[in-house]
């Protein structure tokens, strides 16, 4: 799905992210990962914190985008647009894995 979304975005017709398939699909996956991501036996909290936080940020960053991609074009604004989401994922996955004192 991330993948699909790297792509996606870069072409001209690409519908804003916020359309009810864009929409699902960022749930879907913001879901999944958190789920992922969570400690044992709270995959269900991790899940609805990625959801509730994934939603609203769609809303957030399509204005951001849109103004990006007036400045600077679409394929542009989606490449750095891309590169700062995938340095947050990168942040977050491995905070999310490092070790822990005491445990």
């Amino acid at each position: 799905m991330g993948i699909g979304e790297l792509f996606g975005d870069k072409m001209k017709t690409a519908p804003d992210r916020t359309v009810l398939l864009g929409m699902l699909a960022r749930v879907m996956s913001a879901g999944i990962a958190g789920a992922a991501l969570a400690p044992r036996g709270r995959e269900s909290a991790g899940a609805i914190t990625a959801v509730a936080t994934a939603v609203p940020l769609a809303y957030l960053t399509l204005v951001g985008r849109k103004r990006a991609i007036a400045r600077m074009g679409q394929t542009r604004s989606g490449l750095i647009e891309d590169a700062l989401m995938v340095a947050a994922g990168v942040t977050i996955v491995a905070l999310a894995i490092r070790p822990r004192n005491g445990l």
